[in-house]
């Protein structure tokens, strides 16, 4: 029964990744990545871990404005077809990597981008799922992704993180916050219509404040 469960899980997970592949980058990603390129920084030599990336459509963007990607997802099915649609040229840059997002070591890097995935969290884990994000971020890092409100249809059904805009507000203390937009809408999801209620964040990590007296280093004075 077990075996037959996980089977179905993994089924569902292609079909999924089937049914999005064709579409574009999501906005999200877009804004963030926009928002980036306006501060000045360029993308060569900077690293973006995805968490969740499904059938690789974000992961694929970031490759193709230069970016170095971490790609995390809980399906080998995902790591399976991100594999086959990442052109040669760009093989370099990415690694992917298949397991639970809360029980791997993430890389210190620029952006960590979670589309719609930090919600099958469950909730006990959360909490160190978000310290591991923070931690992991570059002084004048950023997070991009979504958190489920409470108002959400699958609040109560499903052993998901779900978070209260107050939850919100008190998880972004210690950001920047680019944005915080809350939506409520009826829509459809791959099973259906749904009602939505979730949570668009764009997150910066502040900048790692020197030491009082602490100037430039002098390349000299150190050995790589």
């Amino acid at each position: 029964m077990a075996k037959s469960s996980l089977g179905d899980s993994a089924l569902r997970w292609k079909r999924y990744y089937r049914w999005t592949s064709k579409r574009p980058p999501r906005d999200l990603l877009l804004q963030t990545l926009n928002h980036v390129e306006w501060e000045g920084t360029r993308a060569r030599g900077r690293l973006a871990i995805e968490l969740g990336f499904g059938a690789g459509t974000d992961t694929l963007e970031l490759l193709r404005r230069g970016w170095s990607v971490v790609a995390v997802d809980g399906q080998e099915s995902a790591a399976t077809i991100l594999a086959k649609r990442v052109p040669p040229r760009w093989r370099p840059r990415l690694t992917i990597l298949v397991g639970p997002m809360e029980e791997l070591q993430l890389p210190r890097a620029d952006l960590v981008y979670a589309s719609f995935s930090l919600p099958f969290c469950r909730p006990e884990r959360f909490p160190e799922l978000w310290s591991t994000i923070r931690s992991s971020l570059q002084g004048g890092g950023h997070f991009a992704g979504q958190l489920f409100g409470d108002q959400d249809e699958w609040h109560g059904e499903r052993p998901f993180s779900f978070h209260s805009r107050r939850e919100v507000v008190r998880l972004c203390r210690g950001w920047k916050v680019e944005m915080l937009r809350e939506t409520v809408e009826e829509g459809r999801s791959f099973e259906g219509p749904k009602h939505w209620h979730f949570f668009d964040l764009i997150l910066e990590q502040p900048p790692t404040r020197k030491a009082p007296g602490q100037g430039p280093r002098d390349p000299k004075s150190s050995k790589s």
